[in-house]
């Protein structure tokens, strides 16, 4: 079966900040306790005009760049994405007709922040099974469009971006060597956001979860699944390895960090820049750590998602 590898990173933010400066202006925090509760200190916001298939296109564009892959080779568009601006077409359609795509399938999943993982473990698994050739996946969220800023618990967590990875079998690429995916639907309701059920009430809209439950678990699975890369792989916690987590909550990475003996430089984290973007995260964790030379060949690089459904999932990639 033909190793499948990512070639080419790419990522996109609004320019709008939005400071916890600026948060305590509008609802009952301060900077102290956001920072102490969550490390964020900043999160991007997307302007009324700026759609997520907008961030999506711009991402991708840079990956595409990166990858030195032409329109013609990308067989594929897998777009992740929980907050899409419309329910039909799909984001990915218009990403790809944003790029000149005219012969490609093109079609959206939603494991909320799991998607990025989810999304790119579909497109290892088509391009082994059709073939070979190359592939793109966006994970592009406005989180922003479903938060309510009145919630003094929930507003300070999201902000807005996208992220694009593209896919290849022929090198150069950093190959693919385990994913893992998964869901518990016995918590799905502990993560609620969107949908018909709304009955276009802005209450029902907006976002809304069980910080405990949700804590918990995605501590308790955030070591599960990096134990299992590092058995997977056959990786000593004294080798070199980094985990790029979702980026939820710094606490919960520090939490998990101190329970598995490991330090924090082990942990890609940008979260203090862009709060929690949903399925964008890992995506532009990655491309920060690429731009910025953190990785160095034959590193291994895990790539670790939570969240709605309750889902998770896992991805083990050589640098």
């Amino acid at each position: 079966m033909k190793t499948v590898g990512i070639r080419g990173i790419g990522m996109y933010v609004p320019e709008q900040k939005l400071t916890n400066d600026d948060l305590e202006k509008m609802v009952e925090t301060s900077d102290e306790w956001i920072v102490s509760r969550t490390g964020i200190s900043e999160r991007r916001i997307a302007g009324k005009d700026l759609k997520t298939s907008d961030m999506a296109l711009r991402a991708a564009r840079m990956a595409m760049e990166r990858a030195e892959l032409a329109v013609d080779e990308c067989a594929f568009v897998i777009s992740s994405t929980a907050s899409h601006e419309v329910t039909c077409p799909a984001q990915a359609a218009r990403v790809a007709g944003g790029l000149g795509l005219t012969n490609s399938y093109c079609f959206d999943i939603n494991a909320a922040c799991s998607g990025l993982v989810f999304a790119l473990a579909l497109g290892q698994s088509l391009l082994q099974t059709r073939g070979g050739g190359a592939g793109l996946i966006t994970a592009s969220e406005k989180m922003s469009s479903f938060v309510d800023y009145t919630d003094r618990t929930s507003c300070v967590l999201f902000g807005d971006g996208a992220a694009a990875l593209t896919l290849a079998t022929e090198p150069p690429f950093h190959p693919i060597l385990t994913t893992e995916l998964g869901t518990d639907p016995t918590g799905a309701e502990a993560v609620k956001m969107g949908g018909t059920e709304a009955h276009g009430t802005l209450e029902d809209l907006y976002f809304k979860q069980d910080g405990r439950a949700v804590f918990r678990f995605a501590v308790t699975k955030l070591k599960e699944l990096i134990r299992l890369m590092l058995e997977r792989t056959g990786v000593k916690p004294s080798d070199r390895f980094f985990v790029v987590p979702h980026q939820a909550n710094l606490r919960m990475i520090e939490n998990v960090a101190k329970d598995m003996g490991l330090s924090m430089d082990r942990f890609v984290m940008n979260i203090q820049k862009y709060g929690n973007t949903s399925s964008a995260s890992i995506g532009l964790a990655l491309a920060e750590a690429e731009q910025e030379g953190r990785f160095k060949p034959g590193d291994k690089v895990f790539l670790v998602g939570f969240g709605g459904g309750l889902s998770w999932g896992a991805m083990a990639i050589e640098w």
